[in-house]
């Protein structure tokens, strides 16, 4: 859906949502919710202060979803008063400011935003840590912050007890503490990081997680026990085994386990899958290396030593038969 660029400056879009709320406006009662500045670096150069003046309080105490998206921000301190000045926001996406680091914020930034549950922030470059202030948002239930600058994720459960929807791919994360408390979680992404391992995940809602592209050496053994999974991503790792189980997995429609080094240490093929993953997934087949038996889920599997061995014992097979067709005609002429 095409949706017009609003042409005003700044200050003329806060004074008219500021009027509205005057008792002698027509639109009195219905006031402004939402509130899109992205890409306004220009206005916006001098910092955010031209959003903060005390005349346009009241506009900003009605919004619900605000966006600083892509705005050229280099700090986001002034975001910080006596009195709360975005108490109803629901939303706040600051995405795409690469220049905010965790020195941007205030330690208060958090006490803003009483009642936050969605906070976009991908693209900046917080790190090496979450910062504190955000982690005060306890009430969050989408965070996105890919590709930032982050290596360590405290024990998010005792900060973010209610989040749904964590997105961290992208950095240079090594660990992750708390991950398996979060009760409410239900997508996890945390592709492209430098995760060796990750255990106790939590599995009671948890639908989709991506762990491609990191450097994890071992299958999380606790996702045979997310029964509600659809989607599991591990592609781009090191795994060798896979633990018995993941047949058991119901609801699961997409499984990714290329380029990793299932089938490098065994010399025989027949013992590299568990028994149950086999019946209901098959072998990979030996041109595409997909596992396809269950159509309901198809398992990516190229790249991987079995997956190639395969293709390759295939391929030199339809060579020698043909080499030895050609022969047979060569006999016969």
């Amino acid at each position: 859906m095409f949706i017009k660029k609003d042409t005003r400056k700044i200050p003329q879009i806060l004074a008219d949502a500021t009027a509205r709320l005057s008792p002698e406006s027509p639109e009195e009662g219905n006031p402004i919710t939402e509130l899109s500045f992205s890409r306004r670096a220009p206005e916006l150069s001098t910092g955010i202060s031209i959003i903060l003046k005390p005349s346009y309080y009241p506009a900003l105490e009605n919004l619900l979803q605000l966006s600083l998206y892509d705005c050229g921000l280099k700090s986001l301190r002034e975001i910080e008063s006596g009195s709360v000045l975005f108490p109803k926001l629901e939303q706040l996406d600051v995405g795409r400011n690469p220049f905010l680091v965790n020195d941007s914020l205030s330690s208060k930034f958090h006490a803003q935003f009483p009642s936050l549950k969605e906070l976009w922030a991908d693209n900046c470059a917080f790190g090496p840590d979450i910062p504190e202030t955000l982690l005060q948002l306890n009430k969050l239930e989408v965070v996105r912050m890919t590709g930032n600058k982050l290596q360590f994720v405290k024990e998010i459960d005792k900060y973010w007890p209610l989040v749904k929807v964590l997105a961290l791919d992208g950095n240079d994360i090594v660990s992750v503490a708390g991950i398996g408390k979060l009760q409410q979680l239900e997508k996890l992404h945390l592709r492209q990081n430098k995760l060796i391992e990750l255990e106790g995940l939590p599995y009671k809602k948890l639908t989709m997680i991506s762990l491609s592209s990191n450097q994890l050496t071992k299958f999380p053994d606790s996702l045979v026990n997310a029964t509600a999974l659809r989607e599991l991503y591990l592609n781009g790792n090191q795994i060798a085994v896979l633990p018995n189980g993941l047949a058991n997995l119901g609801q699961l429609n997409k499984l990714n386990l290329a380029h990793n080094k299932i089938g490098q240490d065994v010399s025989d093929e027949g013992n590299i899958l568990p028994e149950d993953f086999v019946q209901r997934f098959g072998m990979p087949d030996v041109m595409s290396g997909c596992c396809s038996v269950d159509k309901t889920c198809v398992v990516q599997m190229e790249g991987n030593p079995l997956a190639e061995g395969r293709k390759k014992r295939y391929l030199e097979e339809e060579k020698k038969n043909a080499k030895e067709m050609e022969m047979e005609v060569d006999d016969v002429a």
